[in-house]
């Protein structure tokens, strides 16, 4: 700091040289700008954490893994079908038109758990729109991604489809008398007969579901035995809102629970006899993709690895950018129609994402009835829109900042310069990161992670920015007014203000400089990404504006031009800074602002202590966008359903003792802990969903036992496997039965049904080929291992994440009989034993990774945020070389942390990456202001000035710098805060807040602080005079 006169005595007379070194650095930071603009993935946490290592090993071993669509199928209201045209014509070039779908919000409420609906007969069952359902299945086989579908098998039916299965493929198995309902079914106990029949429909004829004679009455009769005889399994494929409803029309065709509720034990609560008909609001459309198949045809999952979608098109139905078309003032999607030979043609793989909403584009080309919507899979692309649609607001922010500036600077000419140097900072900290990047990555060091933070980075340096070009600009008018030549008040602007910039500039990287300490790639990403636009903010705002100032001033004067700026033009009057400062730090107000400081902080820090962590949609993205919209479908109508999440057991997973621990987990999980949520899916009846290998295996058992030819084909007589009871059912506690099984089951699925090998592979995976007649042995004669296993469930509501957290502990508790079976740790592997067959057992899955991921960022940036605290003290202390100097600028900034954390409670926020995130950004930009405000009082304390008058001169030129930054910065939030999209809007909403509790605290808090400080010392030194006095008169 001491020799920054001599580094501004030299660079203003270089000042044009230091033009052409700025200039060529410019052009030089395209290519690195460029490389810093590719895609960011939503869904990429790249973080260290055992949940993620088993999601990796998991895509490593398992290489069969699925992608399934989850499209939700909604009854329209009967008021809008047939107000679009069906289908809705695509574009000229052959893209679905969503300007002219269906809306989302077009469905019928949600209606009364267990009580049905009614606008439509059966709802959702309604036979109208299960045809509109079977119609958009040949639309899915028909697509292009519907060459790479994996078979699922119906849970109702336990019928095999070829990769789309809903409702339709319920209703045609069960009406064709193929389904497990319909047939006798073998047990270990002996055979069992039909559950219900589908040949005796009393007074109408049983019909397949392809039957043009079909009417609702078989849909409804078919419906009611199905709910009879598994109520479970079929129920659950109807929206919570189901229940069967009173149809007097079914008089002696169909009869049923009316208003019932179904019982774990398969009975009826609340339940009234008579004829009526199922219904419900909402069911499902599922696709089921085969990762590996999608991957070799030139697709990717992973959206910041895939090509990207930058070409401009015009046409008539309006511009296309990218995958995007704009449609009037909004942005809709346009996605490209991809082919397998188009995608393996390019030089990266195609994003699924843009085919995934290809197809939901053409599926609701044909909504009438019903409304269709993905849920839950492209959200890259949707946050892509957002952020695009959201462009207009930031030219409107330029705009506004761009009128906001001319008044605080009062010239045109001061605007142009602000204005160049920002969009050179924006480019210089793009530049910087993307040159980073490479540097590092050349290096083999991956230090720059582009996450959902680098977002918010450009919003940042602007902030920045304007402060220090406002602070650089009002100190050299200043000296201007006093006299002094471009020369002299560029020297003294440099010298002084660039220090206090130079100050805040370090504190600032200081305050970031903590996320390298993070364990989550992203934090420490952002850090250095910050600190870069830090830099590049100081550089050109701080540093540079200033000599463009002198420069245009000289050519001005060189044309005989006056320069020196109006002393009377200001956004506010500069007498009434003074006088605040003045009275803030003077009297006894220090210490009634202290005494206030105390009341307000008090509430605050009670709200900060009461806030919890959450994940909701619409603290992200549009909350009436079609993707919120759909999650909120299945929030509300699906909620005792779960997004998939999986467990991976490692070790001897063919050990009797880790086999039987599964069915114990499963027993431990269907027993519900007082005062806890639980969070694992559940069918209509409350017991459990959780799919494991152990349930193949004991089918495959009773399948032996009707028919034994297939499993002596593969060696069941030579393979060592014990028999038990009158049957000779193969005994479970024999490792040989359950490697032969596991074997047969690779190879065969379950024979003589339906159920694929491919789907075993969800669940097993032999490390070596088996020999087809020896299952027990590979193809080269060496025992078959088994030493990985994934066991299936879902997770509800994962969004909310306060019930996440007591939710996992409570699955943890739950495991209890296979992590006692574990020598391993929750965080890592161990070895295998004689008493622990077992080395691993890991929950992971998206739901579980979004929540540690999400959570481990929220805590490392709240502790961050503590150590940021203390690398900004030590930078000021040492900046200032005074401790006491760097606490008076430092306190004010931690009293607005903690109010803004109030306010954010008091607007019932909750704590997410976005309001950690301005929390700990009001930290970097909050002590800006109040160093600025030190600063200038120092040095005119150092002029020889009392404290009355350093005071005053804190009113000047700085502080109509901080109000001109302030007022620039809150309406260019402000508006941001406008934004449909939750980032933008929660952003702007806090920063603004953030900005106004900051001027707060410089102009008010920071002057009380000195003028407090002040009172203590001089008091203090009354004493010790008085002190000195009378030992002297002693």
């Amino acid at each position: 700091m001491a020799g920054f006169e001599s580094f501004s005595n030299f660079l203003v007379p270089q000042r044009n040289k230091v033009h052409v070194a700025i200039f060529v650095l410019t052009i030089l930071m395209i290519p690195g700008a460029l490389k810093a603009l590719e895609p960011i993935d939503m869904e990429s946490y790249d973080m260290e954490s055992p949940e993620l290592t088993a999601e990796r090993t998991i895509n490593q071993e398992f290489s069969t893994t699925e992608i399934i669509l989850g499209f939700v199928v909604s009854v329209r209201d009967p008021a809008e079908v047939g107000s679009t045209p069906v289908p809705v014509p695509l574009l000229d070039d052959g893209t679905p038109d969503w300007s002219r779908f269906a809306q989302a919000d077009e469905i019928i409420p949600e209606g009364e758990k267990w009580q049905g609906v009614t606008q439509t007969d059966g709802g959702i069952l309604n036979l109208t729109i299960l045809r509109e359902i079977d119609a958009k299945h040949e639309i899915i086989r028909n697509h292009h991604l519907g060459d790479y579908m994996k078979p699922f098998i119906n849970d109702v039916t336990e019928l095999q489809t070829e990769g789309v299965m809903s409702l339709v493929d319920i209703f045609r198995g069960f009406m064709a008398n193929e389904s497990v309902l319909t047939q006798p079914t073998m047990t270990l106990a002996g055979t069992k007969p039909p559950v219900t029949n589908w040949y005796d429909c009393g007074q109408i004829e049983c019909l397949d579901f392809d039957d043009n004679n079909l009417t609702q009455a078989h849909i409804d009769l078919a419906a009611a035995r199905m709910a009879s005889a598994n109520g479970s399994d079929f129920l659950r494929w109807l929206s919570l809102d189901r229940g069967f409803v009173s149809a007097s029309e079914n008089a002696g065709i169909v009869g049923g629970p009316i208003g019932g509720s179904l019982n774990i034990n398969g009975t009826w609560d609340n339940a009234r006899p008579g004829p009526g008909r199922w219904s419900a609001s909402a069911s499902w459309l599922l696709v089921q993709l085969d990762r590996a198949s999608l991957e070799e045809a030139g697709w990717t999952n992973i959206w910041k690895d895939a090509h990207s979608e930058t070409n401009i098109d015009f046409s008539d139905d309006g511009p296309v950018v990218g995958g995007y078309r704009l449609n009037g003032i909004d942005l809709l999607l346009h996605p490209p129609n991809y082919t397998s030979e188009y995608c393996l043609e390019l030089d990266s793989p195609c994003s699924v994402e843009w085919s995934m909403m290809d197809l939901e584009g053409r599926l609701r080309s044909h909504d009438n009835n019903s409304l269709t919507l993905l849920v839950g899979q492209a959200v890259n692309v949707e946050v892509n829109r957002e952020l695009q649609n959201s462009g207009g607001l930031i030219f409107a922010m330029g705009a506004v900042i761009i009128v906001l500036l001319y008044a605080s600077l009062r010239r045109w000419s001061d605007v142009a310069i602000v204005s160049m140097a920002l969009g050179g900072a924006l480019l210089w900290m793009q530049g910087m990161i993307g040159h980073a990047a490479s540097l590092f990555g050349w290096l083999g060091i991956d230090i720059i992670s582009r996450s959902q933070f680098s977002n918010l980075l450009p919003i940042l340096v602007l902030a920045l920015g304007i402060d220090d070009s406002l602070h650089a600009l009002h100190r050299y008018k200043e000296e201007r007014n006093l006299g002094k030549s471009t020369i002299e008040s560029g020297k003294i602007t440099v010298n002084r203000v660039g220090r206090a910039i130079m100050l805040t500039s370090i504190t600032t990287m200081a305050a970031f400089a903590a996320n390298l300490f993070s364990d989550v790639a992203a934090l420490r990403s952002f850090g250095v990404e910050a600190a870069l636009g830090v830099l590049a903010a100081f550089l050109l705002t701080g540093i540079w504006a200033p000599l463009v100032r002198i420069s245009f001033d000289d050519w001005l004067e060189r044309k005989g031009k006056n320069t020196t700026p109006d002393a009377n033009h200001h956004f506010v009057r500069k007498e009434r800074l003074q006088a605040i400062a003045i009275k803030s730090g003077t009297g006894k107000s220090p210490f009634i602002i202290a005494i206030l400081c105390f009341l307000v902080t008090i509430p605050a820090a009670w709200g900060m202590m009461k806030l919890e962590g959450d994940f909701a949609v619409d603290d992200f993205l549009d909350e009436e966008s079609d993707f919120a919209i759909g999650v909120e479908i299945v929030s509300n109508r699906f909620s005792d359903e779960g997004e998939p999440a999986m467990l991976l057991i490692e070790g001897d997973v063919a050990d009797p003792a880790v086999f039987h621990a599964i069915d114990d987990f499963r027993s431990n999980a269907n027993l519900k802990t007082e005062g806890v949520i639980d969070k694992m899916t559940r069918t209509p009846d409350g017991s459990v969903d959780i799919l494991a290998i152990d349930e193949f295996v004991y089918a495959a058992s009773a399948s032996l036992l009707s028919d034994p030819e297939p499993f002596y084909n593969r060696g069941f007589n030579e393979s060592g496997c014990d028999t038990t009871g009158v049957l000779n059912a193969p005994d479970m506690n024999d490792r040989d039965c359950i490697i032969f099984f596991y074997g047969v089951l690779s190879l065969d699925g379950i024979p003589g049904t339906e159920v694929p090998a491919s789907l075993m592979d969800l669940y097993i995976s032999p490390e070596e080929e088996l020999d087809p007649n020896k299952v027990w042995l590979s193809v080269d004669g060496n025992p078959i291992v088994y030493d990985m296993m994934i066991i299936r469930f879902g997770i509800t509501s994962p969004e909310n994440f306060p019930t996440m957290g007591p939710g996992i502990d409570e699955i943890k508790r739950d495991l209890d009989p296979l992590l006692n079976l574990s020598s391993g740790t929750w965080e890592e592997s161990g070895t295998k034993s004689e008493d622990k067959p077992l080395t691993w057992v890991m929950l992971t899955g998206k739901p579980i990774i979004r929540f540690v991921a999400s959570d481990r960022m929220q805590s490392e940036m709240q502790s961050s945020l503590i150590l940021g605290s203390l690398f900004v003290l030590m930078t000021l202390s040492v900046g200032f070389r005074s401790v006491k100097q760097a606490l008076i600028s430092l306190t004010p900034i931690l009293l607005v942390v903690v109010w803004l954390y109030g306010l954010i409670y008091a607007l019932g926020y909750s704590l997410n990456i976005v309001t950690v995130t301005i929390a700990t950004i009001s930290l970097g930009v909050g002590i800006d202001y109040c160093i600025h405000v030190t600063e200038r009082y120092r040095e005119e304390k150092e002029k020889g000035k009392n404290h009355r008058e350093a005071l005053n001169g804190v009113g000047g030129a700085c502080a109509l710098a901080l109000v001109g930054s302030a007022v620039s910065d809150v309406a260019g939030f402000s508006i941001i805060a406008t934004s449909s999209m939750g980032l933008f809007n929660t952003f702007g909403l806090f920063s603004s807040m953030m900005i106004i509790l900051s001027l707060i605290a410089s102009m008010v808090i920071t002057t009380a602080a000195i003028g407090f400080v002040k009172a203590i010392d001089d008091s203090l030194s009354d004493a010790d005079t008085g002190l000195e006095t009378e030992t002297a008169t002693d």
